[in-house]
């Protein structure tokens, strides 16, 4: 469910190691992003990915899959089992009690509304100043996009938006400045277009939308991110 670029991206959001904190991730499914988080952590550190996912059957959620022994497979014919604290249990579950700073934060778990928004409000006061939190379906899914609307994108807390595909990722300040602000305009103009642009049935629209998009927001985006966005604009 990630592209070849969502997974470059994550790689390289792994990376990320400008402020102290755990890294987390909510949703792991069967471990691909998981993966991509815990080697590109490998790089520069030796702290593992905390993964936060039930694993089992939630008839009540429409969650029929029960997946943990293909998760632990493929992490561990990754190499990266010993990089990955799995936490077998939901959001809500794992959140009690949670005291440590979070410098990363990967959301990507029930794309409803209000079970995003519950991720959101669990875990975003965990952020660090200078952190970064990423979400996933942030074009497609309504959950994700409104909560991006209410609770980042109308707030003045976040800045160097960036968005890669579905993948939207953002930092955390005490108050965005007046550039990033204008930037966050920007931004938010040329997603509206992208998001037209995929509705759209003039040819090659969809593609053109999601490069300009791309280029756009890489002049925001950190300078260690900046890679990813960059490799994937020239491709």
């Amino acid at each position: 469910m990630l592209t070849h670029a969502e997974v470059d991206c994550l790689y390289h959001l792994g990376q990320f190691n400008q402020r102290e904190g755990a890294s987390v991730e909510i949703g792991s499914w069967k471990g691909k992003s998981t993966i991509a988080l815990a080697l590109g952590a490998a790089k520069v550190h030796q702290e593992k990915i905390c993964a936060i996912e039930p694993h089992k059957i939630l008839p009540e959620e429409k969650y029929f899959e029960d997946i943990e022994a293909e998760f632990f497979a493929n992490i561990k014919q990754a190499g990266i089992d010993s990089q990955v604290a799995p936490l077998i249990m939901t959001s809500e579950e794992a959140a009690r009690g949670w005291t440590k700073p979070i410098r990363l934060l990967w959301i990507d778990g029930d794309h409803r509304y209000e079970s995003t928004k519950l991720d959101f409000a669990l875990w975003e006061p965990h952020v660090v100043e200078g952190g970064i939190l990423a979400m996933h379906d942030t074009i497609r899914k309504k959950g994700p996009k409104r909560v991006l609307w209410e609770y980042v994108f109308r707030s003045g807390r976040f800045q160097e938006i960036a968005i890669l595909d579905s993948i939207t990722a953002f930092r955390k300040v005490e108050r965005a400045s007046l550039l990033a602000r204008l930037r966050k305009c920007m931004t938010l103009t040329m997603r509206a277009i992208y998001i037209a642009a995929r509705k759209s049935r003039v040819p090659h629209s969809k593609e053109f939308g999601r490069k300009l998009l791309r280029q756009v927001t890489a002049q925001t985006w950190l300078p260690m991110i900046l890679l990813v966005f960059s490799a994937n604009i020239a491709r």
